[in-house]
């Protein structure tokens, strides 16, 4: 089975490597100065578990250099990026190929199947903490290493699941057998929301607050923030009928404790080197689905106020 790895940061990395040194036949779509490290000296991950990982002569090219058809396609980059490689997963895939998106926001399962009906998009997420800590080097920042997928239920395929189930099943032994926790699940939907429940009130509150991992670890106001801005979108989850366990603020904050205190989000990083960044869709869609559901967000607007104010002259199309 061939897998492809669009995106080789923080998440594909990893997911990639560990594959790849199990002996799976993986190809990671790389480019720029992490490209050229890769190619010269391999890809290294550290991780807690396992060490140093070094996959010495991995499959790696640009986009525009894969030349093959694969089975599965882990898409593992912002979500801002996916419009642009829409062409490109198009192009790599064949009629019975599986895509499974890992991004940090809600709902781009739908929007490839909808961009390429003759793959199968699964929906899917990943419980993972790490980045890319210098070219050609990704290091994980805790033991979580879980992932997550399964057809929506709005997916018209999923009657047809069948077809695909000796496939899925390989993928899930692959990722088990390569150290990754892997399972599928039959409401994919309220696992990716669940997901988003935890991503997009960290990365808030980091931005808006100015602060790390670390900061909120311990109880005080900035925690308090966070739990505030959990429980908001819980409520949006809620209305939209997806099902929230009932104690996933403290799911959450347990999932916290496992990042070392140093930590910032990814979307954090992001917006204070001044280019693109995820705000779109873990902020001011938030606060877009909100409203949609008539659900009031008083600490979300707040924060989305604030960051818009902050960014607008650098991405003045947010809203």
């Amino acid at each position: 089975m061939k897998y492809l790895i669009v995106g080789t940061g923080g998440t594909g990395a990893c997911i990639g490597s560990f594959l790849a040194e199990k002996g799976k036949d993986v190809t990671f779509i790389a480019r720029g100065k992490h490209l050229e490290a890769i190619e010269q000296r391999g890809l290294f991950v550290l991780s807690p578990k396992r060490g140093k990982i070094h996959i010495k002569n991995p499959k790696v090219c640009k986009t525009e250099l894969y030349d093959e058809k694969a089975d599965v396609i882990f898409v593992c980059v912002k979500c801002y990026s996916i419009d642009s490689l829409i062409p490109f997963i198009e192009k790599a895939s064949h009629n019975n190929t599986i895509v499974i998106p890992i991004t940090n926001v809600f709902g781009f399962a739908t929007k490839i199947a909808r961009k390429i009906p003759k793959v199968v998009s699964l929906g899917g997420c990943i419980y993972i903490s790490s980045d890319i800590s210098y070219y050609g080097e990704v290091t994980m920042r805790s033991d979580v290493f879980r992932v997550v997928y399964g057809f929506r239920k709005d997916d018209p395929k999923r009657n047809m699941a069948y077809k695909w189930e000796s496939i899925i099943e390989q993928i899930t032994n692959d990722l088990n057998e390569s150290g990754i926790e892997a399972s599928v699940s039959n409401d994919v939907k309220s696992e990716v929301f669940r997901k988003f429940s935890y991503v997009s009130p960290v990365s808030a509150v980091c931005a808006f607050l100015d602060t790390n991992a670390g900061e909120l670890q311990s109880p005080g106001p900035q925690r308090d923030t966070l739990i505030g801005l959990i429980k908001e979108i819980v409520s949006i989850g809620k209305a939209m009928n997806v099902d929230i366990d009932y104690d996933i603020v403290d799911k959450n904050l347990e999932l916290l404790s496992t990042v070392l205190p140093n930590v910032k989000s990814s979307m954090q990083k992001d917006l204070e080197k001044g280019g693109e960044s995820e705000i779109d869709g873990l902020i001011f869609d938030v606060v877009k689905m909100a409203d949609e559901y008539g659900v009031d967000v008083p600490l979300y607007k707040m924060v989305a106020e604030k960051l818009y104010s902050e960014v607008r002259g650098l991405c003045p199309t947010i809203m």
